[in-house]
C-alpha cells in the first residue's frame, strides 16, 4: 500500500476503536471476570457480564457495518485482523460459554486478547504520531469527490516493465471507453497515486465513471460467486469419476454466464448514451472487450478499490452515484483464486483483441459460448478436475 494508504489504515484503526469503544468494552468484560472469579456466587456480577458481553455484541455488529473488504485487507497486512474481526465477540461469547464452571479460564482467554490488542493499538497510535511529525498525510475525498485503484498482482506482468505499460494502456483505454459511453466525453485516465509493493495506480475519475465501472465490477463478481459454487461441483463429479452430459452442462453454464454479465454489462453502461448508432455499436464492442479482459484479470487476483465521499447538496443524479459507490465499496468481495484461470489465456491478459460473444438466450444458450482459447482452457480443466 502507499504511504498515503498507509496512513490512512493507521487513522481509520484508531478513529473506529475510539468511536465504538471496543478496547473499553474488552476491558470491561475482563474486569468482570476478575470479580466473578473473586466471587462466583455473587449474582450481580453474572449480571453485570452480560451486559458487558451484551454491549459488545452490538459493537461488534456496528464494527461489521463499517469495515469493507478493503480496509480489513489493509488491516490484515498490519497484523490486526484478529483485533478487528467482527466476529471478535462471537469468540469471547464462545469462550466464556464453554468454561461456565471455570470463569479463570475464560478471564485468562479475554486478558490475553485485551493486552495483545491494548500493545496493537498502542504501536499504531505511535506510529500514525510519527507519520505525522513527519508530514505524512492520507488522502481523504473531499464530499463530492470519488476515486478508483488498481491493485495489480506482479503475477499479472511477470514483473516485465513492457507488460506492466501494456497493463497502464488498457487501464487508460478502459476509463476512455466507460467515459464516453456514460458522459459522452472522452476523459483520460487521471493519475493520482502510484504505488509500487504491491503495483496500485489509483485514479481520479467523475463519479459517473466511477459508479458505472463499480456497478459492472460488482455485477460480476456476484456471478463469480456463483460460477466457483458451479466449478466445486463439476470438480467433485469428476473427482467420483462422473464424466459425461452432466459436467459438460456445468461447464456450458459457466461460459453462459460469464457471456451474460459481458452483455449486461455493456447494455447498461451505454443505458443513456446519446451519441449516433454507428459510434454506439462501436462502443459496445469495446466495452465488451474491456470488461472480458478486465473479468479475466480479476480471476488472477486483480482487485479494484472505490471510493466515493457523499455530498448532500449535489444534483440528485451525482449524489445517488456517490452514495451507490459508497455502498458498493462496502460490499464487494474479490475472489480467492482456487482454480486455474478460465476466462483468458495467458497471452489474452495484457493485449489481442478477444473475439465478440453474442448470447442468444439469458436463460439457456449463447450462439458462440466462448471463444477457441477459452473453450480449450474449459476442457483442459475439465479434464485436471
Amino acid at each position: 500500500m502507499t504511504i498515503e494508504k498507509f496512513y490512512e489504515t493507521l487513522k481509520f484503526i484508531l478513529d473506529l476503536d475510539a468511536e465504538l469503544e471496543i478496547q473499553p468494552t474488552l476491558e470491561s468484560i475482563g474486569s468482570t471476570l476478575t470479580n466473578l472469579v473473586s466471587a462466583p456466587s455473587q449474582p450481580q456480577h453474572q449480571s453485570r457480564l452480560a451486559t458487558a458481553l451484551e454491549k459488545f455484541a452490538k459493537t461488534s455488529d456496528e464494527m461489521r457495518s463499517r469495515l469493507t473488504p478493503t480496509i480489513s485487507s489493509s488491516i490484515a497486512e498490519l497484523g490486526g485482523e484478529e483485533f478487528f474481526n467482527p466476529n471478535i465477540a462471537e469468540s469471547v461469547q464462545a469462550s466464556i460459554s464453554a468454561n461456565a464452571m471455570t470463569p479463570s479460564v475464560a478471564k485468562e482467554f479475554v486478558d490475553d486478547l485485551e493486552t495483545r490488542r491494548s500493545v496493537f493499538l498502542a504501536t499504531v497510535k505511535q506510529t500514525q504520531e510519527g507519520l505525522s511529525q513527519l508530514r505524512v498525510t492520507g488522502s481523504s475525498l473531499q464530499p463530492g469527490q470519488s476515486d478508483l485503484a488498481f491493485l495489480i498482482p506482479r503475477e499479472l506482468f511477470k514483473n516485465q516493465v513492457s507488460s506492466f505499460a501494456k497493463e497502464l494502456l488498457f487501464l487508460s483505454r478502459l476509463i476512455a471507453h466507460f467515459s464516453e459511453a456514460v458522459t459522452g466525453i472522452v476523459e483520460p485516465a487521471e493519475l493520482e497515486q502510484l504505488s509500487s509493493s504491491i503495483p496500485t495506480v489509483a485514479i481520479a475519475a467523475n463519479v459517473g465513471i466511477v459508479a458505472a465501472i463499480a456497478a459492472v465490477v460488482n455485477k460480476f463478481l456476484e456471478a463469480w460467486e456463483k460460477i466457483e459454487k458451479i466449478r466445486k461441483i463439476r470438480a467433485d463429479l469428476n473427482e467420483m469419476g462422473m464424466k459425461g452430459k452432466l459436467v459438460e452442462e456445468l461447464t456450458t453454464q459457466i461460459t453462459t454466464t460469464i457471456n451474460e454479465v459481458i452483455e449486461e454489462s455493456a447494455e447498461i453502461t451505454l443505458k443513456g448514451y446519446g451519441g449516433d448508432a454507428g459510434r454506439r455499436n462501436e462502443l459496445e464492442n469495446a466495452l465488451k472487450q474491456d470488461t472480458r479482459r478486465l473479468f479475466g484479470q480479476i480471476e488472477r487476483g486483480l482487485t479494484i478499490q472505490f471510493r466515493a465521499e457523499p455530498k448532500e447538496d449535489a444534483d440528485e443524479k451525482e449524489r445517488i452515484a456517490l452514495k451507490e459507490v459508497d455502498r458498493v465499496s462496502h460490499v464487494m468481495q474479490f475472489p480467492r483464486i482456487e482454480f486455474e484461470p478460465l476466462l483468458l489465456t495467458q497471452g489474452e491478459v495484457l493485449e489481442g483483441d478477444l473475439p465478440e460473444v453474442t448470447v442468444v438466450s439469458r436463460k439457456t444458450t449463447t450462439k458462440k459460448t466462448t471463444t477457441k482459447e477459452v473453450r480449450k482452457g474449459a476442457k483442459a480443466e475439465q479434464e485436471s478436475d
